[in-house]
């Protein structure tokens, strides 16, 4: 494509008074010569003429009082919460080149202005100002306007403007997009006098964009996170699963527990290409939002809107009941073993135990089944997070594809790469001659678990964030792209905010992979269980060597009850199979106790008060979560009260209800208020 004929073109430098007489005939109804001006803005011109632009307009028009500029900034303030730092950024090299950036909203208002003193003086003469609308078709063509009619970006210099008075000016613009939806948000405008026009603008607009593109992308995952893990508060406490949600705009982002069946019998038509969106939604949407009308099919007490803090995050719909039936309960069952009273079963075996805390983990289990998002397992090490990401999967209803696990700790670099993406025929030295499907290929239809998300290298991290965005993988040396449609679980023992902020995980995965949390109880917190635990394990390892099963003594119960057990489950199963194995009488005494676990308890010390024995043996994450749990029962969920009473913020409040998993404690504590 020739440079007359591209939209971002650098304009014609020094050729002013070329497309001033080119202006000149054009406006007397005469025929231009070839080239006289870009075909960009021949056509600009042509459609400025037909709307009826006068080309000796002076100045760009004001709103009106009844279209107040800060309503108008309200409602796009998400916009305006990412652009402001950029533009802010950018004011040095503004100062130096004698330009000013300007941001306005989807119909060329402009909402804000930053750059050098002396260019925002001189731009009040033309209304180059916020309030001001530079639509095409009202100011002739302009960067800001041109760039909104054609969608792409554009410079526009001097004497290529249809408005004579704005002809002193250059511009370079280019649209700002919504990044999940890509409808225009507004456009990003650099703007001087001619004389000091420079042909980096239109980069620098470019690369400001950009920026702000990315942000508002980040935005929006945490936006889908909160009001995601709002909606799971919801769902606990009226146990439906028939939910649809919507964002804060009104637009459709996800269908939980209703099948297409069920919505077909209401006349629901969720209509994913088309982007359905509800206009009463639409939170930022003016004062006639609210009252625009419901689809026929959805009925006003069905409409839940979402609001944390006084900030309205979206919007539920709670199906109706008959159609939660039609769904069906999701419950976890078993493929390859019989459930265990008071636990559930996957095909690696039971999770055994009745505790209040293993109870609340599974209930939270069952939730997560069938919904389609992402689940991050957050428990210490041994505690059984891959037989719960098991559970998640096969409780699945309409689980058909396999599961698909890979640790990524220990792992060296290259071999983590190779096990994720998988590699083509010969795509290095020593590779398999036939070349090796990877685990994110391998779990196509099914869900992909990987374990110490956490100690994934943080170069690998934008690959497999591409990978969850576009659904599609590149093996190692192939050029074509293979599809990768999996439900994702990952399990971590580190404090993934924590690696965020330390820049050791990224910002923009960590919000990918964490669309819900749950918290798996330390052994610790769930003593009760250890009793049937050992009973369980101890049949276990009857069954694969060959031994009677040995009953184990009561002051041995007494000794595992009393340890703290740092190696979780896992370490209680070694344990077990040690003592049962090696047990030389007909049952399992102290002296078939491990050294330290005996050592922990010495023989003659005397029995410590239950409340002085549950603090020698919790660690300070403990003894902290319990703390909070006690400060939000005593305050009845008000956190303000809490966070004072606890002297931390409240932003580091909510992070530790969410990394204890607390929430519940909060929902029951608010039920008890007078």
């Amino acid at each position: 494509m020739q440079e007359d004929q591209t939209f971002s073109a650098v304009p014609h430098l020094g050729q002013e008074r070329q497309v001033m007489t080119a202006w000149d005939r054009f406006l007397r109804g005469a025929e231009l010569p070839p080239h006289a001006v870009r075909t960009v803005i021949e056509r600009s011109w042509s459609r400025c003429h037909s709307a009826g632009v006068d080309p000796g307009r002076v100045s760009a028009q004001l709103l009106t009082p009844d279209e107040d500029l800060g309503r108008l900034r309200h409602r796009h303030r998400d916009l305006l919460d990412v652009s402001v730092p950029v533009m802010e950024q950018a004011r040095q090299f503004l100062s130096e080149s004698g330009a000013m950036m300007i941001l306005t909203d989807p119909a060329g208002v402009i909402l804000r202005t930053e750059g050098h003193p002396a260019t925002l003086d001189a731009a009040q003469d033309v209304r180059l100002v916020s309030g001001a609308s530079w639509d095409e078709l009202a100011c002739g063509t302009n960067a800001i306007g041109t760039a909104l009619s054609l969608g792409e970006p554009v410079n526009v210099h001097a004497t290529e403007h249809f408005c004579e008075s704005i002809q002193p000016w250059s511009c370079s613009a280019t649209v700002v997009r919504d990044p999940t939806h890509g409808e225009v948000l507004g456009v990003l405008d650099v703007s001087g006098l001619s004389g000091s026009f420079h042909r980096h603008w239109l980069t620098v607009a470019l690369l400001a964009a950009g920026r702000i593109e990315a942000d508002l992308a980040i935005q929006e995952m945490e936006a889908r996170y909160r009001l995601a893990t709002a909606g799971l508060e919801r769902l606990s406490k009226a146990s439906a699963t028939g939910v649809i949600f919507f964002d804060r705009k009104g637009r459709l982002v996800k269908v939980e527990g209703a099948t297409p069946r069920s919505l077909a019998a209401i006349g629901a038509r969720l209509d994913w290409q088309a982007g359905l969106r509800i206009e009463s939604f639409d939170a930022d949407g003016g004062r006639h939002a609210g009252g625009a009308a419901l689809p026929d099919w959805l009925r006003p007490e069905w409409v839940e809107p979402v609001v944390r803090g006084g900030h309205r995050l979206g919007t539920m719909v709670v199906l109706p009941e008959s159609l939660r039936r039609e769904a069906g309960q999701r419950i976890v069952r078993s493929r390859a073993t019989t459930p265990t009273p008071g636990g559930t079963s996957t095909s690696q075996g039971p999770i055994v135990g009745e505790s209040a805390a293993l109870r609340q983990a599974l209930d939270r289990v069952r939730q997560l089944a069938d919904l389609d998002v992402p689940v991050l397992l957050q428990g210490e090490t041994g505690v059984g997070k891959e037989m719960f990401a098991r559970a998640i999967h096969e409780g699945r209803d309409r689980t058909s594809g396999p599961f698909v696990p890979l640790n990524c700790g220990g792992l060296p670099r290259d071999i983590l790469a190779s096990e994720l993406f998988g590699y083509a025929a010969g795509a290095f030295t020593g590779a398999r001659p036939s070349g090796m499907v990877g685990k994110i290929e391998a779990a196509n239809g099914g869900t992909l678990f990987l374990d110490e998300i956490g100690e994934m290298p943080l170069d690998l991290q934008p690959y497999f964030l591409r990978v969850l965005e576009g659904g599609e993988v590149y093996p190692l040396g192939e050029s074509k792209p293979r599809r990768a449609h999996f439900r994702l679980i990952v399990a971590t023992n580190k404090d993934l905010r924590a690696e965020v902020t330390a820049g050791r995980f990224r910002q923009d995965l960590f919000y990918r992979v964490s669309g819900t949390a749950l918290r798996l109880p330390a052994l610790r917190e769930r003593k009760e269980d250890i009793p049937g635990l050992v009973e369980h394990y101890s049949r276990e390892v009857s069954r694969r060597h060959g031994v009677p099963v040995k009953p184990f003594e009561p002051d041995v119960m007494d000794a595992l009850g009393r340890y703290a057990w740092p190696g979780n489950v896992r370490e209680l199963r070694n344990v077990v199979e040690g003592m049962a194995t090696l047990a030389t009488g007909d049952t399992v005494t102290v002296a078939d106790l491990p050294e330290e676990i005996a050592s922990s308890n010495p023989a003659g010390r005397s029995p410590l008060p239950a409340a002085a024995e549950r603090a020698a043996v919790t660690d300070l994450s403990g003894v902290e979560r319990e703390a909070i749990g006690r400060a939000i029962v005593s305050r009845r969920g008000n956190l303000t009260l809490v966070a004072r009473e606890l002297r931390i913020s409240k932003s580091t409040l909510y992070v530790k209800i969410e990394k204890y998993g607390l929430e519940q404690t909060v929902l029951e504590a608010r039920r008890h208020r007078p």
